[in-house]
């Protein structure tokens, strides 16, 4: 069965696939891509929660914060 995303989910998994295929912080994305800090990293958890990314621990400009990464 296939997960139903929401516009926001594909576009982020889609730009997680493409251009953070080593994984990335919502942070990192929502700099890259003129998005907005929340918003990147509510989607990056829903996309977590359906299994579509994993998720870990590392230090993001001095400072711990989740890294996600494409399963």
């Amino acid at each position: 069965m296939k997960t139903q995303l929401t516009e926001n989910q594909e576009k982020v998994l889609n730009l997680m696939k493409e251009k953070y295929p080593n994984g990335a912080f919502a942070d990192e994305i929502a700099e890259g891509e003129g998005l907005v800090v929340a918003s990147v990293r509510a989607t990056l958890t829903s996309l977590a929660t359906k299994g579509l990314l994993d998720k870990t621990k590392d230090i993001y400009e001095g400072k711990e914060k989740t890294k996600y990464i494409v399963k």
